[in-house]
């Protein structure tokens, strides 16, 4: 094709120099996008016009000089892309998502939502990048190592996790890293229920390439117009509810943002570990967000009974920022949910462990750096140790890495009416 290209060229304009890989590209690739994905830094690409876009690697953010030659270049490369993942961008569906294969999502713009001079807006963001290990996470200095100790161990003994953060604030790939850790052994069962496309890739082999991990990937498949009538429209709600037959000892909803979350919290409730993420701006914006997703799911049911469910499902949230100062990634709280007061309506819960910032140090020639402590602010309760001692974690562990004070008695039990809370102690008396 290239050569067939060529010779038009050369026969057409004799006297001009074409690029005929950019000829190419316009015509069968991505045009100048093509040389961005190739790169092993990049990361997002953000076009707030046709002619003014901006890229994300991990050197930083820039405002890139090359681009579209025109709005109407810019639609027709868009679209291009956007059909790929089976999605059709047009007046009538002006604005969408799509995916392009496993590892890119695309989301864009065009008239008549946005100005006709404007051609297109869109975010296109890389899914899959290298892995990163639980190891890996505590040198960059994202997690200690005495929080991705307690954040494995939860997911080992059953208790569900819930990530939360803004966008890119690392809370998807940190949920990859952890899953691995837990997988790599063989003894537990996963399944993996994602939105459209492959983010998570948890099979893990040894070195003969035999797969050791015990997973399975699923990824949603919704009907629309162009379907057969008799086309199922698989979403992650259906999801949840099949992979309950396959008797997984972890559940991952890879992002919950509708009535899956319903199901979620009844598979947590029935003692399936589950693992999700959750766009949140803070640890108890979390359960508030699950609450209003549970509450356009079941109608207006009791918010007690509701916030009762969720603190029971999700004990533990994992909250993540992405630092202003210096972009780093950091594990900004670990928060335990004990219970909820009906009276008062809040969550009762102590954070666990909190990054706490010192200050800001710049060196010479380098830019500016975070410099602060991943600290320990309370122990666990006696719920969540009880929890992971009947999960099968031994007295012993939880006594010298979780919580010094437990210990086990016939005479106490988890059960919340048997639990006072006063500040942050909690002394649990004698079932009368």
């Amino acid at each position: 094709i290239k050569s067939y290209i060529i010779i038009i060229i050369s026969e057409s304009y004799p006297n001009e120099k074409k690029n005929v890989d950019k000829i190419y590209n316009d015509i069968f690739g991505f045009a100048f996008i093509d040389d961005y994905l190739n790169d092993p830094d990049f990361e997002e690409m953000n076009g707030n016009s046709w002619n003014n876009i901006e890229v994300i690697t991990k050197k930083g953010t820039k405002i890139i000089t090359d681009g579209f030659t025109s709005p109407e270049h810019a639609k027709n490369i868009i679209k291009k892309m956007m059909s790929i993942g089976s999605a059709i961008l047009d007046e009538a569906q002006p604005t969408l998502d799509s995916f392009i294969g496993t590892g890119l999502r695309l989301t864009a713009t065009i008239t008549p939502i946005v100005d006709e001079d404007v051609g297109v807006t869109f975010s296109l963001r890389k899914l899959k990048g290298k892995k990163i290990s639980v190891k890996q996470l505590i040198d960059y200095d994202s997690y200690s190592e005495e929080e991705t100790n307690f954040i494995t161990t939860c997911l080992k003994y059953g208790v569900s996790i819930l990530f939360g953060g803004a966008t890119s604030s690392g809370k998807s790939s940190d949920m990859q890293s952890f899953l691995e850790e837990v997988l790599k052994n063989g003894q537990h069962r996963c399944y993996t229920i994602e939105e459209n496309t492959r983010e998570l890739d948890l099979v893990i082999k040894d070195l003969s390439d035999k797969i050791i991990s015990r997973v399975i990937h699923t990824k949603t498949r919704y009907a629309n117009s162009n379907n057969s009538a008799n086309t199922l429209n698989v979403d992650q709600d259906l999801l949840v509810k099949t992979a309950l037959r396959y008797h997984p000892d972890i559940i991952v909803p890879a992002e919950m943002r509708g009535k899956e979350a319903k199901e979620a919290v009844d598979a947590s409730q029935t003692g399936h570990t589950i693992v999700s993420s959750a766009h949140v701006k803070s640890v108890t914006s979390a359960y508030k967000r699950l609450l209003f997703l549970l509450i356009k799911t079941v109608g207006n049911i009791d918010i007690d009974i509701l916030m009762e469910s969720i603190i029971e499902a999700f004990p533990i949230v994992v909250f993540k920022r992405q630092l202003k100062e210096d972009k780093t990634r950091k594990c900004e709280k670990i928060f335990e949910a004990v219970h909820w007061d009906k009276k008062e309506k809040k969550i009762v819960g102590n954070i666990l462990y909190r990054y706490i910032k010192a200050g800001i140090t710049v060196d010479m020639g380098k830019s500016p750096r975070v410099i602060g402590e991943h600290k320990r602010i309370s122990y666990p309760s006696f719920k969540l140790c009880q929890q992971l001692y009947e999960g099968g974690l031994d007295v012993e562990y939880i006594n010298e890495f979780i919580n010094p004070h437990f210990g086990i008695s016939e005479d106490i039990d988890y059960v919340e009416e048997y639990i006072k809370y006063e500040g942050d102690e909690v002394r649990i008396e004698k079932n009368k």
